[in-house]
């Protein structure tokens, strides 16, 4: 075995587990993200909010954007990596929250480190757990940079629906990135990311390796699944060519009221 060889036999294993790991780990409760760090929030509301921001020199309530954050954008670790860039000063709240009529479902196509991201379908009477980051201009400029550079995603306001954040009042209206190529829905329909819970979900609810072993065996069948997923990530040429094969079972994110503001 040469160098190179051992070496690609230690990095492999590691590039496919955190393929496996999306939507990544996240607190059970809301927290103050500070430089890579969680930092539980002592009250709810927004003055205790405020006060929080304010003891670490960051920006209030009222001089921020809610972004909905429903898959890898609520885990701390990667959000350190969209933001380490940005340090020292990084902070910013992310607040538990229920998003009704909506699911979170696996989106066609590959993410660079080989994960099948997620997006959003609308589900009438569904309930899901996600997240909302309030970002400032700055972090919201870079979260921008990390999600529509692939131009996977596109960005915009989801109105007329019901978002209830953690310790404040509900919204009727949120920021959001969705997949600009749409959800998987072949023909057993959407299929749901069983990593985020959801109340009344009508969608098949589906594991990250499950789902990878499925598009495995339509896009390279008997192809080893750590070499598949290996191949997504190092290979762009071959990552874009096997999305667009997923994307001739793709559902366009048909929410009525929506106004796109980017991507």
């Amino acid at each position: 075995m040469t160098v190179i060889d051992a070496v690609a036999e230690t990095v492999a294993p590691a590039l496919f587990d955190i393929a496996m790991d999306y939507p990544f780990a996240r607190p059970d409760h809301s927290f103050l993200f500070v430089d890579g760090a969680v930092r539980a929030l002592p009250a709810s509301g927004s003055e205790s909010l405020d006060a929080a921001l304010a003891e670490n020199g960051a920006a209030p309530l009222r001089d921020r954007t809610a972004v909905l954050a429903y898959g890898a954008n609520a885990a701390p670790e990667r959000l350190w990596r969209k933001f380490e860039s940005l340090k020292p000063g990084v902070v910013f709240p992310v607040l538990k929250a229920r998003l009704f009529d909506f699911d979170v479902v696996y989106a066609c196509h590959f993410s660079r480190y080989g994960a099948l991201p997620a997006t959003l379908a609308p589900s009438p009477g569904t309930v899901s757990e996600v997240a909302l980051t309030y970002l400032d201009g700055e972090q919201l400029a870079r979260m921008h940079e990390t999600e529509l550079s692939s131009r996977s995603y596109v960005y915009g306001r989801l109105e007329h629906i019901k978002v209830q954040p953690e310790g404040l009042a509900p919204l009727d209206a949120v920021h959001s990135y969705w997949t600009g190529y749409g959800f998987f829905a072949d023909a057993g329909g959407p299929r749901a990311l069983s990593a985020v819970a959801a109340e009344r979900r009508c969608f098949a609810a589906v594991a990250q390796k499950a789902m990878q072993i499925q598009t495995r065996d339509r896009l390279a069948p008997g192809r080893k699944l750590r070499e598949f997923v290996h191949e997504n990530i190092t290979d762009p040429a071959l990552r874009y060519e096997r999305s667009l094969v997923l994307r001739t079972d793709a559902k366009p994110f048909d929410h009525p009221n929506c106004k796109l503001l980017g991507g």
